[in-house]
């Protein structure tokens, strides 16, 4: 028992360490002072909290009286609140409200603005310490045999991963709303994780609502939240054939009640159950005109290329890497231009380059993670699809796959312990494809926020430069 409280003493400071660098980040090193991003989940929370879906703020008359304010060169002389959608004369926003809805209640008892930059880190700590739950409780039933220094080793890995740290730098609305989205989904495969070895109504009425939660906050994450309840339905068909409908109902539930909630919110903006808002974005595109076109099977190939292999700029000074907007062949810019791709969209890592790491994802797991392992694996290859048909791609993106990717990577090396303590070379390999990945992922949130860093915290930069020189 000494021993259980001394691992558990060991992984809560690690992980609170972690937790700080997070902090430190989000705040550009000021620690006390957070300099803020966005705030339209604010804006949003202010408008549910005064019982409204628009937002209380006010077009522009100059663009309301647009034919068409949906083009950007339309919209050259006006103001308008930049990616927001734009329906009736009202703003709205096509982010799913999760954040918002939460928000709103903390405003019954805290009116300051909160940014989206606050969201971001608090959601993505939520994300790291489920990730943490998850490793320790399969480390203590299925790899007792396992030292701690590993798990540690582990942990480490799972909170400094690219893009968990880059994510921070910026923190605006789109990273808030897609770690918010991983936050509950990681949380809500915690309890279905439980609920394979030791089922209980609680456990399942949890896993419903976190994944309601997710999706409320990252609509994609639909397509694999239902691929788990199939494994899961799969699951109790085969092992708990006598509850199986009242397992169906705890985990459903909360499911059918935030999907219908979700379709009357549609509803009561925009008239449609099935309209989220991007049709009326705002935004540096028309998206409008060419919303049929957004997703399709032709933006695969530059897509695959940026997700896995776009490689790294290297710099001579501190941090010595960059994102490259692309680094696939030149020829693909002119000749292969699919409908409305957009390949320089923003600086991207491949997940090979920056976190070959996640290679372990693909060793075979032991028996007993039958269940653990095919539902990590199916709802991340739906997540990789979905990104590999929309017409441009973004290191935030990288987010939506790379927490359940990461836990298949380490699943993969745990079940391969025999190896890494008899074969020298495979030890090697992992330890160094851990620190490399460790490296990366610590460095890139600097590298492509360093005006960002020079405006809020330019003595970061005199003195973290005069040290490298």
């Amino acid at each position: 028992m000494q021993k259980d409280w001394k691992s558990i003493s060991i992984l809560t400071i690690v992980s609170g360490l972690i937790i700080l660098f997070y902090l430190w980040l989000v705040s550009l090193g000021l620690w006390k002072d957070f300099p803020l991003s966005t705030n339209y989940y604010d804006l949003q929370a202010t408008a549910f909290h005064d019982g409204q879906l628009a937002l209380e703020v006010e077009p522009d008359p100059a663009l309301l009286a647009l034919e068409n304010p949906y083009e950007p060169a339309n919209r050259e002389n006006t103001s308008a609140l930049w990616d927001a959608t734009l329906y009736k004369g009202k703003y709205y926003l096509y982010w799913g409200p999760t954040p918002a809805l939460l928000l709103a209640l903390v405003k019954f008892v805290f009116t300051r603005e909160i940014g989206d930059n606050i969201l971001t880190f608090i959601f993505l700590a939520g994300t790291f310490i489920f990730l943490v739950l998850i490793l320790y409780d399969v480390w203590k039933n299925y790899f007792p045999e396992i030292p701690p220094f590993i798990i540690l080793a582990s942990i480490i890995l799972a909170g400094t991963v690219n893009p968990l740290p880059f994510v921070l730098v910026e923190a605006r609305i789109y990273e808030a709303a897609i770690v918010s989205g991983q936050c509950f989904f990681i949380g809500g495969l915690y309890f279905l994780f439980g609920s394979f070895r030791n089922p209980t109504t609680s456990k399942l009425i949890l896993t419903g609502i976190f994944f309601t939660l997710a999706t409320g906050s990252r609509t994609p994450l639909a397509l694999p939240i239902a691929f788990l309840l199939v494994v899961f339905f799969a699951w109790a068909y085969r092992n708990q054939k006598e509850k199986l409908l009242p397992f169906l109902a705890s985990i459903g539930m909360p499911l059918l009640v935030g999907a219908s909630a979700y379709a009357g919110y549609n509803y009561a903006r925009f008239g449609s159950i099935t309209e989220f808002g991007y049709t009326y974005q705002l935004t540096g595109f028309n998206i409008n005109a060419h919303i049929k076109d957004t997703f399709s099977l032709a933006y695969i190939p530059p897509n695959l290329f940026k997700i896995l292999l776009n490689p790294l700029e290297f710099k001579d000074v501190f941090p010595f890497i960059k994102p490259v907007l692309w680094g696939g062949p030149a020829s693909w810019l002119v000749n292969y231009s699919p409908k409305i791709y957009y390949y320089l969209s923003e600086g991207t890592t491949g997940l090979l380059v920056a976190s070959p790491f996640l290679l372990f994802a693909f060793l075979r797991k032991r028996k007993e993670l039958f269940w653990i392992s095919t539902s990590s694996t199916g709802s991340t290859l739906l997540l990789f699809f979905i990104t590999q048909i929309f017409f441009y791609t973004t290191m935030r993106y990288l987010l939506d796959l790379v927490p359940a990717l990461t836990l298949l990577a380490l699943l993969g090396l745990w079940s391969g312990f025999d190896s890494l303590k008899s074969k020298k070379l495979f030890a090697i390999l992992a330890a160094t494809l851990w620190a490399y990945t460790i490296v990366i992922g610590v460095l890139l949130p600097f590298s492509s926020n360093v005006k960002r860093f020079r405006e809020f915290n330019p003595e970061f930069i005199q003195h973290i430069t005069t040290l490298f020189k």
